[in-house]
């Protein structure tokens, strides 16, 4: 993994589409939570004098990192389908899972996969919160013990 190298400049190389996807999905790979969050998230890629995109232009590797994480949870909130996608996921990491919600959606509004604006994959961060609370299975139990007094 790497951890050194913040800028890779293919100054006039003639890379493919296939070189281009391949170059975007190391360092963001929105397959699953898990794959994004094994990215790398320090590393820019440069073709020519621009970025190919502007996945990893912060200098903190966690605010990237973070961002990513936000992203795919708004798009796949889109079509309310986080929560089918959380299987692997121990229903321990909930309070940080919302946590980072509510930390990166404020960046995560002037950052995205094409451009350095709002763009319209971004959604309200309760909508995300909203969506796991009320779909996610493995939610349900904690509501019932929540409920109980001690």
């Amino acid at each position: 993994s790497n951890t050194t190298l913040r800028v890779l400049g293919l100054f006039h190389n003639n890379t493919t589409d296939a070189g281009d996807e391949a170059l975007h999905l190391v360092r963001y790979d929105g397959n699953s939570l898990n794959a994004v969050a094994d990215s790398n998230h320090i590393c820019s890629v440069n073709v020519g004098w621009a970025p190919l995109d502007y996945w990893n232009l912060h200098k903190d590797e966690q605010v990237n990192r973070g961002m990513k994480i936000y992203h795919l949870l708004s798009l796949r909130n889109k079509m309310m389908s986080n929560a089918k996608h959380f299987d692997d996921i121990d229903v321990k990491i909930l309070p940080d899972m919302l946590g980072a919600v509510q930390k990166y959606q404020i960046d995560a509004s002037v950052y995205t996969d094409k451009h350095y604006i709002r763009h319209d994959s971004r959604v309200n961060p309760l909508s995300i919160v909203y969506e796991v609370m009320r779909r996610w299975d493995k939610v349900t139990p904690l509501y019932k013990t929540l409920g109980k007094s001690v």
